[in-house]
């Protein structure tokens, strides 16, 4: 095993000025007094100064319960931790946490090939000609049974009757959302795109299917035990991809594969990667973690032994798969910093981490696009396909 970085604790939050108990309290009171001015107040009289007295009173008193309810909400996700952090002034740069294998992990040869590509095949025509977002509201998938939608962000010129292939991101959105809000996490038509632009990055297919069948149930990437749920795992990693490569021109090696996704879909991203290897060279985990978090949905009350296939750090351990892996959390996300640590700590080869690590900074999606440079970095270095001075 090969780790190289500092593994220092987290950074305690509760003393920040947006985290911990001083400011709900002063909230809180801020609440109660303009409760009591309105109800203490003068109920009499219509002058002027009566009624811009008592409306003054009332919009303070929703503004405060309006921002009670943010920052307990925010001290719970630890969204922004910082003032820096809440008007966008955090950190950007971060420190590199390495182990594992190398860069081979994204270029082993031994696994079968589980993309099929034929470059003469003629493609389904796309719902919107020559545009670069493209919807499919509704795929089902042959292997999973699973029914969802599929975004897709096309490079500038795709042409379908080319015979150019392109490389493939499979980007996995947050709970809650859906495939759109990928766009939004990953800056995907600003920040990233200037990026491809620049060409830091040889131009990706980047599709975006929907995790959660509907919408409302948090599957957490996982296939459920035969008649306990759905087969999401199997969808996300063989029917998506399948049905990506019978309607758009891609490259068919594995190193040409990325999955991404961000906080639950971060985990999505690791955990699909992992189990399909042959299918991914590399995964991008933002604010991931490695352990299924179900709300709600128990597809393994009768089968909890079922749930070890899931525990990534385990599998980092005893079972790592050949793949390439980046991940980035903040020391002050306590979870997703606490997730992480000991997943590298257990990494072996032939899986390879590369962990970037920021000092500060909550759990939200600002924190992603200043990230984004040294991601997109790491993937053109790692991942062959990816490289623009590779392929044309």
């Amino acid at each position: 095993m090969n780790i190289q970085g500092d593994f220092s604790g987290p950074v305690d939050a509760r003393h920040m000025a947006l985290t911990g108990s001083a400011l709900p309290l002063i909230l809180a009171l801020l609440a109660v007094v303009m409760f009591v001015l309105l109800v203490i107040g003068p109920v009499r009289g219509r002058g002027v100064r009566t009624v811009a007295t008592r409306a003054a009173a009332a919009l303070a008193l929703n503004a405060s319960v309006v921002a009670l309810c943010g920052v307990l909400l925010n001290d719970r996700y630890l969204f922004y931790v910082t003032w820096a952090d809440l008007v966008g002034a955090g950190e950007t740069q971060g420190q590199t946490l390495t182990a594992g294998g190398g860069a081979a992990a994204a270029t082993d040869a031994k696994l079968p090939v589980a993309i099929h590509v034929d470059p003469n095949a003629t493609l389904p025509p796309l719902p919107s000609p020559g545009g670069q977002w493209q919807d499919y509201p509704a795929v089902t998938g042959p292997s999973s049974g699973v029914t969802g939608q599929i975004l897709v962000y096309l490079p500038k010129g795709y042409d379908p009757t080319s015979s150019r292939t392109y490389p493939v991101i499979e980007a996995l959105h947050g709970w809650p959302g859906g495939p759109s809000a990928v766009n939004h996490e990953m800056a995907l038509d600003s920040t990233f795109q200037g990026l491809v632009d620049q060409k830091a990055l040889r131009p990706p297919i980047v599709v975006m299917p929907q995790i959660n069948t509907p919408l409302t149930v948090d599957t957490e990437c996982v296939d459920a035990p035969p008649g306990h749920g759905l087969k999401t795992m199997t969808w996300l990693g063989a029917d998506v991809p399948a049905w990506t490569a019978a309607h758009f021109r891609v490259d068919a090696a594995r190193s040409s594969w990325l999955a991404l996704g961000v906080s639950y879909g971060g985990w999505c991203a690791a955990n699909v990667g992992m189990h399909y290897p042959a299918v991914f060279g590399g995964a991008v985990s933002f604010m991931g973690y490695f352990a299924p978090e179900f709300y709600g949905y128990k597809p393994f009350r009768d089968d909890p032994a079922g749930l070890k296939t899931y525990d990534l750090t385990w599998m980092a351990r005893h079972r790592p798969p050949p793949i390439a892996m980046w991940l980035m959390a903040s020391k002050e996300d306590r979870s997703a910093y606490a997730a992480l640590v000991p997943f590298v700590k257990a990494a072996r080869a032939p899986l390879s981490v590369t962990a970037h690590v920021l000092t500060h900074g909550g759990h939200n999606v600002d924190t992603i696009p200043p990230t984004l440079s040294p991601m997109v970095t790491w993937l053109a270095a790692t991942l062959p396909g990816f490289d623009p001075h590779g392929r044309a």
